[in-house]
């Protein structure tokens, strides 16, 4: 078992949000031990706080292309990517000062937030970090979609997605975390950005969905390359496929010792298996 972390000194970063399109400063300062991941909304009265737990995940939490969080009337959207810069990090204490509904969408990676993050430091402190150590398997199904978790001593993931039959989109990626998670994590995921295909734009703006959204922050992919833009990985999508599931896998706040396979899956199967991870760890 490791020991808990939080940031040694505050970081603050400011940007639009990817669906909101408003400006938001997010402020992440150092936390007591088993404080979790706690966002403190400035901008409402009383400043309400929401941690980043399994049961204050929203109803239509993954079936709006993000991750978001709310109690007692007071939400935080598209957290994931800070999750898992978090997470891949291995944070596990923070107070989250953000002063409006959304997190900002920066570069579409997590990225920035693991950079500046890394420069601010991270304190070691005097309490060790709750395991999840599973006996079985557990997985979710949708269609030909499926994530599942399986007893492992270590945490790695594995994930294939595949878009269509005749071989557009077929990306895999594996990723060990033994000793070195948070170097693997800066190096091959967190730089991986948001994206989605050329025929789904239309869709996702009459859902009123990413106003913040341009072809630098959100690659928009035609014939399996992005408009406009370049890869960063040859298989970047899937990598940011992973990068969403690390920062959704952060909100059960104890170190999963699994191995993670994903096929053809997305925020929605996250959520389901989230919520079965969390009741094996009270059980």
């Amino acid at each position: 078992m490791r020991f808990q972390r939080t940031v040694k000194k505050a970081v603050a970063l400011e940007g639009k949000g990817l669906h909101s399109g408003e400006h938001v400063r997010v402020e992440i300062k150092n936390a007591p031990v088993d404080t979790g991941i706690i966002f403190i909304r400035t901008d409402l009265k009383g400043r309400p706080d929401i941690a980043a737990a399994v049961s204050n995940l929203t109803a239509d939490s993954g079936s709006l292309r993000c991750t978001s969080i709310e109690k007692n009337g007071a939400s935080v959207h598209t957290i994931e990517h800070l999750m898992a810069a978090l997470g891949g990090l291995g944070i596990d204490n923070a107070e989250i000062e953000v002063n409006n509904s959304e997190l900002p969408a920066l570069d579409g990676s997590a990225l920035d937030f693991a950079r500046e993050l890394k420069k601010a430091g991270i304190l070691e402190q005097k309490k060790k970090k709750k395991e999840l150590i599973l006996k079985d398997a557990v997985s979710c199904h949708e269609g030909e979609s499926s994530l599942t978790a399986a007893p492992a001593g270590n945490f790695s993931v594995s994930y294939l997605m595949k878009y269509d039959k005749s071989g557009h989109m077929a990306q895999r990626a594996d990723f060990s975390f033994a000793g070195a998670g948070g170097d693997i994590f800066v190096k091959e995921i967190a730089p991986a950005r948001t994206y989605c295909l050329e025929d789904e734009v239309a869709d996702i703006m009459k859902r009123g969905l990413g106003k913040g959204g341009n072809y630098k922050n959100a690659l928009v992919i035609k014939d399996g390359k992005p408009i406009k833009n370049k890869f960063r990985f040859p298989n970047e999508p899937v990598r940011h496929k992973v990068l969403d599931l690390l920062g959704d896998l952060a909100l059960i706040n104890a170190e999963l010792k699994a191995h993670i396979t994903g096929v053809k899956s997305g925020h929605s199967l996250n959520v389901k298996l989230l919520r079965k991870l969390e009741e094996v760890l009270h059980e």
